[in-house]
């Protein structure tokens, strides 16, 4: 046995905690706890996850691990940082974020009818301009020499050719009105169809924090989302693990290193809970939006529930 295995095992036992119960607070399996208390560090996944591990492991005991580190990490093996690319798993999901952006086009072809009922309208307005200027006064009859009138009677007839000679041009404007007419509504249907565009294209809901609970478990609310594209970047090594209420896996990303980008469609879940080894080197975004983390901790759980209590 190590003696930082003794040291740690010996620490437990003092706070009289059972190793499955520390399990239940790392979240570590046993047989790792088991390991790292017997010195068998090659039992463990790797380097970095032993460091890992015994950090979570001094933390669940109030240990400070620097001091661990510092008094025995000569025992530890030492991580070594791999930049290997794994082929991208986000290219099965990319299409879906896309699919509001190909409806963008739709609203030049509305511009355009738009612009076309607009200089449709301005031609009939000129043509009625130009005849109000042609005739501003309306025709006379022309004179005819052999039939005689009294003034009365040519009064009469000029009154009446006075009144018919307004009529003409305030007949020829309402004609022009009507002309115009059907180009507001149709202004109005364009307007109302590029209001529906822009409501189409609402940006996507995005995680709201609620609490934290248990020291490391985090609730983000995501009602109402109609869907969620979880991205995970990692810019070192780490642990990861995403579940289900229940704990089941909904996405195997064990074989992810440092350098390595997934983007996961999980539209369809009520409840995705990301474990996270090592949360500095894992950058996590939500609908495009990056999360932060609420609290300064190495290992910590982010729970996105569409049903919060």
């Amino acid at each position: 046995m190590s003696e930082l295995g003794e040291f740690l095992r010996t620490k437990r036992e003092e706070q009289d905690i059972s190793i499955e119960r520390l399990q239940e607070m790392t979240k570590i399996q046993k047989r790792y706890l088991a390991a790292i208390e017997e010195g068998r560090y090659d039992s463990l996944p790797g380097a970095f996850y032993t460091r890992a591990f015994v950090k979570s492991y001094a933390e669940a005991l109030r240990l400070n691990p620097e001091d661990v580190f510092e008094t025995y990490g000569s025992e530890l093996p030492q991580p070594k940082q791999q930049t290997t690319d794994l082929p991208s798993r986000a290219e099965k999901s990319k299409p879906k974020v896309q699919k509001n952006r190909g409806r963008k086009p739709t609203v030049l072809p509305a511009l355009l009818g738009i612009l076309f009922l607009l200089v449709v309208a301005a031609g009939i307005y000129l043509v009625v301009q130009e005849t109000d200027q042609g005739n501003p006064e309306g025709s006379e009859p022309d004179d005819d020499p052999a039939i005689e009138m009294d003034s009365n009677e040519e009064a009469g007839e000029n009154e009446s050719e006075s009144e018919e000679g307004r009529d003409v041009p305030e007949q020829e404007k309402d004609e022009g009105k009507a002309e115009e007419e059907p180009d507001s509504g149709d202004s109005t249907e364009q307007n109302s169809s590029a209001g529906e565009e822009e409501e189409e294209t609402e940006e996507a809901v995005q995680p709201e924090f609620v609490e934290t609970t248990q020291g490391n478990r985090s609730v983000f609310d995501v009602s109402g989302a109609e869907e969620m594209i979880i991205e995970l970047e990692l810019t070192g090594d780490a642990w990861l693990a995403v579940e289900d209420e229940e704990g089941s896996s909904l996405e195997d990303v064990s074989g992810l290193q440092a350098g390595d980008t997934v983007e996961m469609d999980l539209s369809g879940e009520d409840y995705v809970k990301i474990n996270i080894g090592s949360s500095p080197n894992v950058i996590v975004r939500v609908n495009g939006e990056e999360v932060e983390y609420p609290i300064d901790s190495v290992h910590q759980h982010l729970i996105f529930d569409k049903q919060p209590q």
